[in-house]
């Protein structure tokens, strides 16, 4: 343990010396220091985002009150602008698209607000989905088809969009909130807005805008038309549910991507045993790096005074996988209940409609996530899953009666929860894999060697080692694994970083304290994505 303390001061040190210490102190050092960190880009776990936010939030509560709004756009402009950075410089188109896509949503919230025919209004609310949606699959999903067309019927179709999806960043998301506000509008569930400056704040946001949560016009926009007085504890929230959004991210979702990343590329040389650890252990690094990135973006809009919606709530401790989705990416899945499901039809038009929405909603779900078919077919098994649970559901209530399982609900529920975590880790192959390919040569393998390498402890030792999960680091990540879902069981009374708030002072300092060494001796440094950077 002692020596993994000093390899990490020592990490620490290198990236001090390399990101502060390398030049000495002027004006102008410091001028190309800042530059060489924007150059580098801007996500929340970068040493510019941390120089970027107190001064945001600074100047928010001294500015006057009818410019606050004006320079939060500003800086979101300014953070989404930086965020495209690929390949050593940021991406000015990426920012165009956004705004082209505001200003068109903004003119055609104001159209559909004045009396005009019910054909005129679907004509513009037609015109108004077509352009952000056309927007997504033209930078997502054009090189996909083409070579999906391409292996069916032998063409030589190119297509490369002039804008790639590696920097268009946030677009999957910006995009949908956009169609929900025209959507929102159109219905006359809240109306246009007024202002373009809080139009273009809604849809840039900069706490929100690379991955969500998914926020809806009639809440954000209602916030944007309050004022935001400073409030210290609304304040100490939010650095407390950022605080652990951090260490999240840092010790266990990078320490776990190192340890998986070496199954999920070459699955033909693990055993089953390695396999289903990097299986189960992809499943939490995906958890923990989605939620900290969402308990780090609410966060932050706490400190600004916005509440963003919740995007997770204990999704592994779900007993079916309708209530999977109830926890997991709620503002996804509650959007496509209400502008797809349900516009679809929903369950109203009978069981088999119902099934088929169903499929249709998880195969558009997969898809928004990723152009491949292994996102295809994620979605598709969730799809299926949901279907089956619901074609199934009187022959299950049927055997717990006859077993009277039904009358043990602690174990009943221990085996809900569990078969409902082994098919959502299951779906997540897939999800991870890079190919079609590898998900199935790794779903083929899974039993290799799986009884002989549990029967004898030095075997889990030898294969836990061949994955790079030793006994230093895998300790501390697994006591970390066991604090987040202790704490996170804690959240269904109140959030977390709210229960937090009312503890007794020394209490609730040792617990930062010991969250910040954590990070400090066990976390990974460096800008690494979040994962759901990528869709």
């Amino acid at each position: 343990m002692t020596e993994t303390f000093t390899k990490q001061v020592q990490e620490l040190w290198r990236f001090l010396q390399q990101e502060i210490f390398s030049q000495p102190f002027s004006l102008q050092s410091v001028g190309d220091w800042l530059g060489g960190l924007l150059q580098k880009g801007m996500s929340f776990n970068s040493l510019a985002f941390l120089l970027f936010f107190p001064l945001c939030v600074l100047l928010y509560y001294l500015l006057p009150k009818a410019a606050r709004n004006l320079w939060l756009l500003v800086c979101s402009y300014f953070f989404y602008y930086f965020a495209t950075v690929a390949g050593g410089r940021a991406h000015p188109a990426a920012l165009a698209v956004l705004a082209l896509l505001t200003l068109v949503t903004y003119l055609l919230g104001l159209a559909l607000d004045r009396p005009v025919s019910r054909s005129a209004r679907r004509l513009l609310l037609a015109a108004g989905v077509l352009a952000n949606i056309g927007a997504l699959i033209y930078v997502k999903y054009t090189s996909f088809f083409a070579s999906l067309l391409n292996g069916w019927f032998g063409w030589s179709l190119k297509a490369a969009p002039a804008l790639s999806p590696v920097w268009m960043i946030g677009l999957s998301f910006y995009t949908l909130m956009a169609v929900g506000y025209l959507a929102d509008v159109y219905r006359g569930v809240s109306p246009a807005e007024k202002s373009p400056v809080k139009c273009a704040l809604f849809l840039s946001f900069f706490p929100q805008v690379v991955s969500g949560p998914i926020s809806r016009s009639g809440d954000l926009l209602h916030q944007m038309n309050r004022v935001h007085r400073y409030d210290c504890a609304m304040v100490s929230q939010g650095l407390r549910q950022m605080l652990w959004g951090y260490f999240k991210k840092m010790v266990i979702s990078e320490n776990a991507a190192a340890i998986l990343k070496l199954a999920f590329s070459s699955p033909g040389s693990y055993n089953g045993f390695q396999l289903l650890v990097s299986a189960l252990l992809y499943a939490v690094q995906l958890y923990a790096d989605f939620s900290g990135y969402s308990d780090i973006a609410l966060g932050a809009a706490r400190c600004l005074g916005f509440k963003l919606p919740g995007n997770f709530r204990r999704p592994y401790a779900a007993r079916t996988i309708g209530e999977f989705w109830d926890r997991w990416h709620i503002s996804l899945s509650s959007w496509l209940r209400d502008y797809l499901y349900i516009p679809l039809g929903g369950s109203r038009r009978g069981v088999a409609r119902a099934c088929a929405n169903t499929l249709i909603v998880f195969l558009v779900s997969g898809l928004w996530h990723g152009a491949g078919l292994t996102f295809l077919v994620w979605g598709g098994l969730h799809g299926l899953y949901n279907v089956i649970s619901r074609l199934t559901k009187p022959l299950r209530l049927t055997v717990n009666r006859l077993t009277r399982l039904n009358r043990c609900k602690r174990l009943h529920h221990f085996l809900q929860r569990a078969a409902t975590f082994c098919m959502v880790t299951f779906a997540w192959i897939f999800f991870r894999a890079d190919s079609l390919d590898k998900a199935l040569l790794f779903i083929y393998r899974l039993p290799v060697q799986l009884g002989r390498t549990l029967a004898s402890w030095t075997a889990v030792d030898r294969a836990l080692a061949g994955i790079g999960f030793y006994a230093n680091n895998g300790a501390a990540l697994v006591c970390a694994i066991l604090l987040m879902f202790v704490a996170e069981a804690l959240e269904r009374r109140r959030p977390l970083a709210e229960a937090v708030g009312r503890w007794p002072f020394a209490l609730r300092w040792v617990g930062y304290y010991l969250l910040l060494l954590g990070i400090l001796f066990f976390g990974v440094f460096g800008a690494t994505p979040f994962i759901y950077g990528q869709f």
